[in-house]
């Protein structure tokens, strides 16, 4: 097993080009334990411009083998005629223009040999339309799929009995809840191989990249290639549980990083010292109250929804009212008169509180200033005690918690979908299960202060804001 050279490549959206040296090594091991005959099919899904088919030619001559039929099946025109003129001269490649994702299996027929370095679109990146066609065509189409996982798919039902496949993919699908459905399709088989590339495979772009050899047979174990060099042989789960043991989070360091740095703000929610006074049922809100309502959550209620899912605002039934401005300044009596007026008939209450009788707030503020201008942004939510840990996501940034409700609001809101995979996976689960204090009957204290240690893969982190997130604020 050659060590991986770096090599510059070429990237276009959803899509990283593999170095010829990657492709020789994927080939090698598509054809060197069963070499192919002159009657054998390979399929090479969403060829480009055909680094695959370059190395299968330059494998086959080095061994006096005759190239099998070869067919490349690309969707972008440019590439595909780039392919075709590269290989017009060789009679046993053909190129075909089109979606592979598209094509039916009557078209195109079954292979014994399958490989790709399919294109990685994630879940937003996907057209409405499209994803609601591939969530009908694809079992794999769960959660907030990527496409590499519907190349499996349906590579594998394209593949014959026995055939060999290889792919080289992120290494998320080994973890991340969305791709449950596709481990559980790819336990049905022989996972014979997953190799962790060096993180730095693809230069330039941070990919932690995994090379995966199925056979279609039936399951055996799998030798699992981790970066430092170290092999595992296991039996991998089938019900779609992730496949990464724990330890391989400290396989190298500098894999991970500590989800605080990757946070402007990682918190209990607001202490308003009399939760019973300011959130309200949103049923009784009046007119003159809207200016100082915002929708607002307890840890209890988050359980509603289901783990991972964006919350739905018209869903929560309280609303919370805050005698704030957007930058957390405390509004005057004046400039909160409707609110004040409506507050007023617990003033006595109100005055009986800690923080006015000794902290000489006046009596209508909060327990605490609300930071509300990192609040009131996309975040990541999830209840400050739990028998399972569970988050759930704010897209928009309109929720208020209440203070027994976390909040972790990203430096950069564009890795809230990737993040909150990771979160929901269950090696985070374990961890936090590892780590976190218990409270009575077994129930976890899932407190920021060990969330802000909680270890995450660089990979959610797009390349461009490393730095940033890194350097902190």
């Amino acid at each position: 097993m050659g060590k991986i050279r770096r090599i510059k490549v070429e990237t276009e959206e959803g899509k990283i080009f593999t170095p010829l040296n990657v492709a020789l090594h994927m080939v090698d091991k598509l054809f060197s334990l069963t070499p192919p005959r002159p009657t054998s099919k390979v399929l090479d899904a969403g060829c480009g411009w055909g680094v695959f088919i370059e190395a299968m030619i330059m494998w086959c001559k080095k061994r006096g083998i005759k190239l099998p039929e070869v067919v490349g099946i690309e969707i972008d025109e440019q590439l595909a005629r780039r392919a075709r003129e590269k290989f017009r001269k060789i009679k046993n490649v053909k190129i075909i223009i089109g979606d592979f994702l598209s094509i039916s299996k009557e078209e195109l027929g079954e292979f014994d040999y399958i490989i790709s370095n399919p294109p990685y679109i994630s879940y937003e990146k996907i057209r409405p339309e499209k994803r609601d066609l591939y969530k009908k065509l694809f079992k794999t189409a769960y959660g907030r799929f990527d496409t590499y996982f519907l190349f499996f798919e349906k590579s594998l039902e394209l593949l014959k009995p026995n055939g060999r496949l290889v792919f080289v993919t992120p290494e998320k699908y080994l973890y991340v809840l969305s791709a449950r459905e596709l481990r559980k399709l790819l336990a049905q088989y022989w996972v014979e191989e997953i190799e962790l590339l060096p993180e730095d495979t693809f230069s330039g772009v941070l990919a932690y990249p995994a090379i995966t050899v199925v056979v279609k047979t039936s399951p055996r174990k799998t030798r699992i290639i981790y970066r430092d060099g170290t092999i595992d042989f296991v039996n991998l789960l089938k019900d779609g549980s992730p496949w990464l043991r724990p330890s391989s989070w400290h396989v190298k360091p500098g894999y991970y990083v500590k989800l605080g740095t990757l946070a402007l703000k990682l918190s209990a929610g607001i202490a308003t010292g009399r939760d019973e006074i300011f959130v309200i049922p949103k049923s009784k809100l009046r007119e003159e109250l809207k200016p100082f309502a915002y929708p607002t959550v307890s840890g209890a209620e988050l359980a509603r929804f289901e783990p991972g899912e964006e919350i739905d605002y018209d869903k929560l039934e309280h609303i919370m009212l805050i005698p704030y401005s957007r930058d957390g300044r405390l509004l005057s009596e004046e400039e909160a008169r409707p609110l004040i007026k409506y507050l007023s008939r617990w003033k006595c209450e109100l005055e009986s509180r800690y923080i006015v009788k000794k902290g000489r707030r006046p009596w209508y503020a909060f327990h605490e200033k609300p930071p509300l201008s990192k609040v009131l942004k996309p975040k990541i939510l999830w209840p400050d005690i739990a028998k399972e840990p569970a988050f759930y996501v704010d897209s928009k940034g309109l929720i208020v918690p209440r203070h027994n409700t976390y909040y972790l609001v990203p430096k950069d809101p564009n890795i809230i979908s990737d993040l909150i995979e990771w979160l929901n996976s269950k090696y985070v689960s374990e961890w936090l299960k590892a780590h976190c204090q218990r409270a009575a009957n077994g129930y976890l204290r899932l407190q920021s202060h060990v969330l802000k240690e909680l270890p995450v893969p660089k990979e959610i982190i797009k390349p461009k804001w490393i730095e940033k997130l890194m350097g902190g604020e």
